[in-house]
């Protein structure tokens, strides 16, 4: 598929997203054009008698080795009346024609040759075929025709696989191997760490992982205990590996097969290193009270489920508002208004059921719980997108692929544990104070709109840096990164507090022992 963009100023780009008026073409006019009959659509009726004598002296087939190109088409148009004609170049797409822009004025008889810059990107396929309508308007009437060129990008695809087969895979290796060692050196400290048994004795043995003491424990605890078993870890695997196969299913009709694949793998790899690396710091920074690692999973692993909740719910959405409004609206009120919502709520309720244990009881635990829920949520929604939605295909090229994967490897999966983190963070504060132990859960309602207005605003901002960048030509955004960061110091600084006051009460607690 082809695209030649122009520079929109941010006026137009706010009404495309507030009136959801998305163009009707990924072809855009050139500049200086006559605005009176752009962006029109015809049916192919309009093109069906051919009355304009219309030759392509450009080449018919253009061969390509990088995810984008510029060519001209170059067309010789002769006008058959015996009146001034203005010709114009349209572009068929979804089964419409629709004109992009004004080639120029014809006078009578007149045979003139003319250029159209058009920019080509790949789209995923190895040979696509364009059709151009030429229209020309004279005296209230239109005549037409039309020519075809091919794209080829036989080139480009194997330097794609290439670079894909040796950079992408020993990248993903390489990360790979550093989770190993990174989760081999947790499983060491996590097996040296010792932690108040308050079940009974062995409560945090590999026995009571599958089988948890029940005792005399509160009903509330042996719930929370049912999403720690690593049984219930396998119905959320199930859950998330439906979504990832469906992310792939999808990701292989935009692509070549191989190609695909790869893009699936090493897209995967980078969707899930950033939040584990992320989720270790968090827990290694929880240093005088460090939690038994299986919450940590269990919460990494209710991200995934949320996830595959969220994203049922978030495309029902989509697809619903889809046939009443634009699509550019749905997806602005779906990404501002309602995947907020929906998410937080998905995500949050995992931390009101572990809230039940005793094991979370202050708010240093409820900030890391939270954050541990984002992270895996953030893993598998990076991986959809890595594969998908912002694909090579999708964003122009690997160069682009990769900025996307540094940006939201960091700054996304950050901001979704900053999401949730209030949440987690709100319950485990009312957990610590003894007046307030019993309406814990009232925490989850507390801190759930900071949840939804944090998600909310990051979203939106997220607008406002494609305005920014589209009108003004930003290179990088600016709100979102702002935001991200900043939540995430108040974060680190709040836990620093947090810690110290740990160590002060752990001091007065066990005060130290006589000397001598």
């Amino acid at each position: 598929m082809q695209r030649y963009h122009s520079r929109i100023i941010s006026i137009a780009i706010m009404l495309l997203l507030f009136t959801g008026a998305l163009p009707a073409s990924s072809l855009s006019q050139a500049d200086g054009s006559d605005d009176s009959f752009l962006d029109q659509v015809f049916t192919n009726d309009s093109f069906s008698k051919r009355t304009l004598v219309v030759e392509l002296i450009s080449s018919d087939i253009y061969d390509f080795n990088g995810a984008k190109a510029n060519r001209n088409i170059s067309l010789t148009v002769t006008n058959p009346e015996n009146s001034y004609m203005d010709v114009y170049l349209a572009y068929y797409r979804n089964d419409k024609w629709v004109v992009l822009g004004k080639l120029g004025s014809m006078g009578p008889g007149e045979m003139k040759i003319f250029n159209y810059p058009v920019e080509f990107s790949y789209a995923g396929r190895t040979t696509e075929t364009d059709r151009f309508g030429v229209i020309g308007k004279v005296n209230g009437k239109y005549l037409s025709n039309v020519v075809s060129v091919e794209e080829n990008w036989v080139q480009y695809e194997k330097s794609l696989k290439q670079t894909l087969s040796v950079f992408g895979v020993i990248s993903a290796g390489t990360l790979f191997g550093i989770l190993i060692i990174v989760m081999a050196g947790v499983y060491v400290v996590a097996s040296q760490t010792k932690h108040e048994e308050v079940a009974g004795p062995g409560e945090y043995t590999l026995k009571t992982l599958f089988i948890p003491i029940a005792g005399m424990r509160p009903l509330s605890e042996k719930i929370a205990n049912i999403i720690v078993n690593p049984f219930f870890w396998a119905v959320e695997l199930v859950g998330g590996g439906i979504l990832v196969f469906l992310i792939l299913a999808y990701a292989l009709t935009d692509i070549r097969a191989d190609i695909g694949i790869l893009v699936f793998i090493v897209g995967g790899m980078a969707a899930l290193f950033m939040p584990i690396i992320f989720l270790v710091i968090g827990w290694l920074a929880d240093y005088y009270e460090r939690e038994p690692f299986r919450f940590i999973i269990s919460m990494f692993m209710w991200g995934i489920l949320a996830t595959v909740i969220a994203f049922f719910i978030n495309t029902a959405f989509s697809l619903f508002t889809g046939m009443m409004v634009s699509a550019g609206l749905s997806a602005f009120l779906l990404a501002v208004f309602v995947a907020p919502v929906v998410e937080e709520i998905a995500k949050g309720t995992g931390l009101l059921i572990i809230a039940g244990h005793h094991e979370f009881d202050d708010t240093f635990d409820g900030i890391l719980y939270g954050f541990a829920v984002g992270m895996g949520f953030a893993a598998v929604e990076n991986w959809l997108y890595f594969a998908s939605n912002a694909s090579p295909v999708a964003v122009g090229g690997l160069t682009e692929w990769t900025y996307n994967i540094l940006y939201r490897s960091f700054l996304c999966a950050l901001a979704h544990g900053c999401f949730t983190a209030a949440i987690g963070g709100t319950i485990g504060y009312l957990k610590a104070r003894t007046k307030t132990r019993g309406y814990a859960y009232i925490g989850f309602f507390l801190g759930l709109p900071i949840a939804i207005i944090l998600h909310a605003t990051f979203n939106f901002t997220a607008y406002l840096d494609a305005i920014m960048q589209t009108a003004f030509g930003l290179p990088v955004p600016v709100f979102d990164p702002i935001l991200t960061i900043g939540a995430t110091l108040v974060y680190v600084l709040v836990g620093i507090k947090l810690q110290k006051r740990i160590k002060s009460r752990r001091n007065n607690e066990n005060p130290p022992g006589p000397e001598g």
